[in-house]
């Protein structure tokens, strides 16, 4: 059985100098929606580093964050007393009211689960009608969903951690089908426009050349195929998908 996923090192190092290009690509994505987002919600906001770069892309947004692990969501409070950061379960935010929010972000949390859906319907029912729900993570091509536990080599007494499931777009396709507040989606592939190279912790990221010339990612485990999945959500009168 899995632990609970807990990883608070890697959020709580001194952040760098200048905005992850996943921060960037996400809010260029965001910018060209037809109406500028009044509030703002990250699920899964660790310290809260993607909120104060939204916050400097949409100064006139109340940015919001949502975070499970009490020692990030405190240490994000010590950086930020502008934004707003909840603590709370993405797969049940019972604090957050519905058709709240213009947008939100899930990045990089959904894979953590043994079931996208809760996560999902959560950030689909907190979201306004017209709004959008924006979510990055591992999506498999093919109809196949895998649930991956890992743990670093000859530490075998270590609990087994989550992080890599792989649902497929098959999947997501068939369960956003049911969702009538979902009025159409898509997918997008994230690439880095730079090499990224190996850590010395095998869990951390980093690129690969693929034959096509693109940047592959991958860490000690699999290749990662990063995609953006985008929901559009229907006005309040309806909408079909």
């Amino acid at each position: 059985m899995a632990s609970g996923y807990k990883r608070t090192e890697v959020y709580t190092g001194p952040e760098a100098a200048k905005p992850k290009h996943m921060f960037v690509w996400l809010c260029d994505r965001l910018e060209t929606a037809d109406k500028a987002p009044s509030r703002i919600l990250d699920v899964g906001a660790a310290t809260g580093d993607f909120l104060r770069y939204a916050s400097t892309r949409f100064p006139d947004a109340a940015c919001e964050g949502l975070e499970y692990d009490h020692e990030l969501v405190e240490f994000g409070r010590s950086k930020d007393t502008k934004n707003k950061l909840h603590h709370g379960d993405a797969n049940n935010m019972a604090a957050l009211e519905t058709n709240t929010f213009d947008a939100v972000f899930l990045t990089g949390t959904h894979s953590i689960f043994d079931d996208f859906r809760p996560s999902f319907s959560e950030c689909i029912r907190v979201a306004n009608p017209d709004g959008k729900v924006l979510i990055t993570g591992l999506f498999n091509d093919f109809p196949v969903d895998a649930r991956i536990h890992w743990r670093y080599a000859e530490r075998f007494e270590d609990d087994w951690h989550p992080g890599y499931n792989l649902f497929s777009k098959a999947s997501v396709g068939a369960f956003l089908a049911g969702e009538p507040k979902v009025a159409d989606y898509s997918f997008e592939k994230f690439s880095l426009p730079f090499d990224l190279d190996s850590q010395e912790d095998p869990i951390r990221s980093w690129t690969l050349p693929s034959e096509g010339g693109e940047r592959q990612f991958r860490n000690g485990i699999m290749p990662l195929n990063l995609e953006l999945l985008t929901l559009t959500l229907a006005p309040v009168s309806g909408g079909t998908k």
